[in-house]
């Protein structure tokens, strides 16, 4: 009997047409896994945890021998239909033909090799029709949530291949109106407003593809500070000039211009769902790359036919430094991007950086960021930055380059978790551990072979090397046969023409004498350290100098007007040092006006740094770096944040020289803090918190900021050091590290004590009572908010007493004193209407509207919120409108508006995801399920009280989890699933207990 089976959408299977019973949720879950993984072998541990995540009951094993009998009996007689058991675990034996997932997979894969372009629409369209809805819809673990996302990103990757075919097939008039629709809902997918873009120039609509362009410009500076990228870019400047390349003949009449736009039709397309960046990180292919023709065979070797997932395939380039490893790595990875069409990340590890290597958190974050996952979201711990990069890889094909590797510590956090991606490492040490442990395919680099290194030589420098054969091979043979220092050798032969190459050889082996290098040991280094010294002696004495104080820069690429700073020259002058450098080949010139340097003559300018320039130089350049940062950094957030005092410049410009700079920012405090340049430091943090605060990411502003109270600690600023903790506390606080924030809150408090900062100390108190609210433990609470209020009244602050007074409030509603609840809230009330607060009274009523046994109307309440929303829309304040939001909802919830609440928390959790607030959004998640559920929608309902649980248990917030897993049990008896659903009302219960506090709502819904 033929089966088939359905992961995209609910979960099901069908013999000869008919439904299979499949059961419950777990049941379905275990299907679900097992029907992934088609054809490979599923551990018992792994589907415990893909079934029940972190928490799985006692008897989980017991519990899946009963599903996968049940399984079983329920696909008996379907044809090549098999759950047996192996040494690897259980194994869904199944033609992977009848999964609609691998079917959706196998025509995609068709489509994009397919031609012609009819061909591949036939295809790609075919394979969306596949899809029924959400993936596993109704059903929610960590390990399905994160599949489903890596699955949708997968259907969004097809439909765009799919308007790149209609495009190419002319067919942009029937295209116009779901890209208008899509792009209004995802507003910063460059993709995707190519797509528009180019449509309507088709459509003879130029103006309003210019229109789009500078939409998603204007949205991609405000919401990620950054420009749009090359290609995009491009695409502008060819409409602009109404470039001919962009026609395309109208041969189908389906290209004909709609009537009206996709905003005016009756029934919009439904917009896709947001696309997976696609990063393309490589650094620039390698000028005159020469040999290594063996090498690059073994790497091709080591792609796989794309197919069924391999196990994750790992090779190494091991090698001395300046043997060509990077710019081998480089070329096969260009060679091959097209394997990868799901991206290319790269770092430099800079794993032989005695003060500045790239610590695994910061590559992960880099990594992620470059996912597309926005700074609020990535987490704190390498752990769980680790468990999510591989998430975010899961079923994605890329390529994964991490260069200058150290040690195998600095790797493996780093490996995906999925065969579907490449990892290729340089490091200059052999990692043993990368070939025992994770199977690492070593191709070990040597010197380069005489003829190729001649053949390297004649393409630097021409003729000559035919010319003196002789002299050229002494030239390669001085340079140890190393293409970094043949590189340097060959850039000052070219530079001096009258010159033979064998009086040039004559003059590297007198340096090599007076450097003391020959005897070495043939360590090729030291052979490279010759070169460096022949081409360093014959710089000119301003361009020493530069090089000299360059490899002092903390950055790993550092700006001509940095240079400049550093030198204490102009910028036209730096400039023109700096281009003698790279001619030299000892300095690499970059995009924007940006330089770099290979490691090892970073260390080597470093120490002729040390030799050549006295202590009191060197500290006076990196104190006119620092000045230069500083000054700039001030200017920029003057220009961002205006006080009234600062001189008005371009936002666009001052958000896009943070961005480009933060690296070096971050890497100049932690530098700053560690080598003496202590109040630098602090003025430098203090000047970027706002922004680093606000713009993420935010375990990057905690790094910071931590380097600031070192700082402060070191040079005895008591109020800088007390700022500075209350900013790291409530960082920390954002991430959901809520141990960490309390114990810094108390060491700000007990600063500003020391201070006597009273307004400063009350403030403290207040967040450290917010962190004790979200940990569970309100009497600690009350208690600090009560002294906040102590201290505000004796300051006279009315604001801040009717704040502590709400406050109080809120601990009194949780612990259940509604009476005294009320009658702090309406006291808090007249503070705010006799001060013309009009947000802060609206949130009151909203608190409120909230007691069953208050006569505040709701009507009220809804139309003070509603003008506070407005309000605070106006200013743009996305934290006040996420409140407002959610306020509102509550407010609606009462009246019974449920559509109108659940929209509202909709937007409020997008917000707050935005943000980074994360207790918030664990809040609003509770809130949204309750609603849904009350609207009759329990499978979502089931889903949100899920997403919820996951956040609260992570950041520790003890009662929003218990709200979650009440709110799953109820879900779950709507659902007829009574047996789990006792299982999360017990453990709610037992949390309530715990906290003392009643298991009530934080929604109240209409009788």
């Amino acid at each position: 009997m033929a089966a088939e089976f359905g992961v995209l959408g609910v979960v099901e299977a069908r013999i000869d047409g008919r439904s299979v019973e499949l059961g419950h949720a777990r049941q379905r879950c275990v299907l679900g896994v097992l029907l992934v993984e088609a054809g490979r072998p599923v551990t018992m541990d792994q589907l415990i945890d893909r079934v029940w995540g972190a928490n799985p009951p006692q008897r989980a094993a017991g519990a899946l021998y009963s599903y996968l009998s049940r399984l079983r009996g329920a696909l008996a007689g379907a044809t090549g239909v098999e759950i047996r058991r192996e040494p690897g675990g259980y194994l869904l034996t199944v033609d992977p033909q009848v999964v609609d997932l691998h079917r959706f997979r196998g025509l995609i894969r068709l489509a994009r090799a397919a031609e012609p372009d009819r061909s591949a629409a036939d295809l790609i369209t075919g394979a969306l029709q596949l899809w029924r809805g959400d993936p596993f819809a109704g059903l929610d673990t960590p390990w399905l949530a994160a599949m489903r996302r890596t699955l949708l990103g997968e259907r969004f990757a097809a439909e765009l291949d799919r308007n790149d075919v209609l495009l190419r097939l002319g067919r942009h008039g029937e295209l116009l109106p779901a890209l208008t629709a899509a792009v209004a809902e995802h507003p910063l997918d460059e993709r995707l407003a190519g797509q528009a873009m180019l449509a309507l120039y088709r459509c003879g609509r130029q103006a309003d593809a210019d229109e789009q362009y500078r939409r998603i410009r204007r949205s991609l500076a405000d919401e990620l500070g950054s420009d749009p990228g090359s290609a995009l870019r491009r695409l502008h400047e060819q409409i602009l000039a109404a470039d001919p390349a962009l026609d395309v003949p109208a041969a189908d009449p389906r290209s004909a211009v709609p009537d009206a736009p996709a905003g005016d039709a009756g029934n919009p397309v439904a917009p896709p769902v947001v696309a997976a960046p696609v990063p393309t990180q490589l650094p620039a292919d390698v000028r005159a790359f020469t040999g290594r023709a063996g090498e690059l065979a073994t790497l091709d070797r080591l792609l796989v036919t794309p197919g069924a997932e391999p196990p994750l395939t790992v090779a190494l380039l091991s090698g001395t430094a300046g043997v060509g490893k990077s710019a081998l790595a480089v070329r096969w990875a260009h060679r091959v991007r097209d394997a990868f069409p799901d991206g290319q990340l790269y770092v430099n590890l800079r794993g032989y950086d005695a003060e500045q290597p790239v610590t695994v958190a910061d590559a992960l974050a880099g990594f992620l960021t470059a996912l597309g996952v926005r700074g609020p979201e990535i987490p704190p711990g390498n752990d769980e930055r680790a468990a999510r990069y591989r998430s975010e890889l899961t079923g994605r094909r890329m390529l994964v380059l991490l260069d200058n590797a150290s040690s195998v510590e600095q790797v493996r956090p780093l490996l995906p978790g999925t065969g579907s991606c490449l990892v290729l490492i340089t490091s200059r040490d052999s990692l043993p551990g990368m070939v025992a442990v994770h199977g690492a395919e070593r191709v070990n680099l040597d010197l380069l072979p005489l003829p190729d290194a001649l053949t390297l030589l004649r393409k630097l420098i021409g003729t000559r090397v035919g010319a003196e054969p002789a002299a050229a091979e002494a030239l390669a043979a001085a340079c140890a046969r190393l293409p970094l220092a043949l590189r340097i050798a060959a850039e000052l032969a070219a530079e001096r023409t009258d010159v033979p190459l064998a009086e040039l050889v004559a003059e590297l082996g007198d340096h090599r004498v007076r450097l003391d290098l020959l005897d070495a040991g043939g360590d090729p280094r030291a052979e490279v350290r010759a070169v460096f010294s022949w081409s360093y002696q014959n710089l000119p004495d301003a361009a020493a100098r530069t090089f000299r104080l360059l490899g002092l820069h903390p950055g790993e690429t550092a700006h001509v007007d940095a240079v400049a700073a550093l030198t204490g020259s102009t910028a036209s002058e730096a400039r023109r040092q700096l281009g003698v450098l790279v001619r030299a080949s000892l300095v690499q010139a970059g995009r924007g006006g940006r330089y770099s340097m290979h490691d090892l003559l970073r260390v080597y300018a470093a120490e002729l740094a040390a030799e050549h320039d006295g202590e009191p130089d060197r500290r006076a350049a990196l104190t006119r770096l620092f000045d230069h940062y500083l000054s700039r950094a001030e200017a920029a957030m003057g220009t961002l944040y205006p006080d009234g005092a600062t001189v008005p410049g371009d936002p666009d410009e001052a958000r896009a020289w943070i961005e480009a700079e933060r690296p070096n920012l971050a890497a100049t405090c932690v530098y700053g803090a560690a080598h003496g340049f202590y109040r630098h430091t602090v003025a430098l943090v203090g000047t970027l918190f706002r922004y680093l605060d606000a713009a993420g990411p935010v375990a990057e502003a905690a790094t910071v900021t931590a380097s600031a109270v070192a700082a402060a600690r070191a040079i005895g600023d008591g109020a800088a050091q007390a700022r500075s903790l209350s900013q790291l506390g409530r960082l920390h606080r954002r991430q959901g590290r809520l141990h960490e924030a309390a114990a810094t809150y108390r060491q700000a408090l007990f600063r500003y004590a020391e201070l006597g900062d009273r307004a400063a100390e009350a403030q403290v108190l207040r967040n450290l009572g917010s962190v004790d609210w979200r940990l569970g433990d309100y009497r600690q609470a009350a208690d600090h908010y009560r002294r906040a209020w102590t201290l505000y009244e004796q300051l006279g602050d009315d604001a801040g007493q009717a704040d502590a007074l709400v406050r109080l409030g809120l601990v009194d509603a949780r612990l259940g004193d509604q009476d005294q609840a009320v009658r702090r809230f309406e006291s808090a009330l007249e503070l705010y209407a006799l001060l013309g607060d009009r947000y802060s009274e609206a949130y009151v009523l909203s608190l409120l509207a909230r007691q069953p046994r208050h006569p505040t109307g709701l009507e009220r309440a809804a139309a003070h919120l509603e003008q506070s929303l407005a309000a605070v829309r106006r200013a743009g304040d996305r934290t006040a409108e996420a409140y407002a939001l959610t306020d509102l909802a509550a407010v609606h919830a009462r009246q019974g508006r449920l559509t109108e609440a659940a929209g509202q928390l909709r937007r409020a959790l997008v917000l707050h995801q935005r943000i980074g607030d994360r207790a918030s959004e664990a809040e609003a998640l509770n809130d949204l399920g309750q609603v849904l559920r009350a609207a009759g929608q329990a499978g979502e309902a089931r889903t949100r009280h899920g997403q919820a649980l996951d956040l609260a248990e992570e950041i520790g917030d003890r009662y929003e989890t218990a709200r979650a897993h009440d709110g799953i049990a109820a879900a779950l008896r709507d659902l007829g699933d009574a047996g789990e659903g006792q299982q999360h009302l017990d453990r709610a219960r037992r949390i309530f207990a715990d906290l003392r506090v009643p298991a009530a709502p934080a929604v109240e819904l209409p009788a």
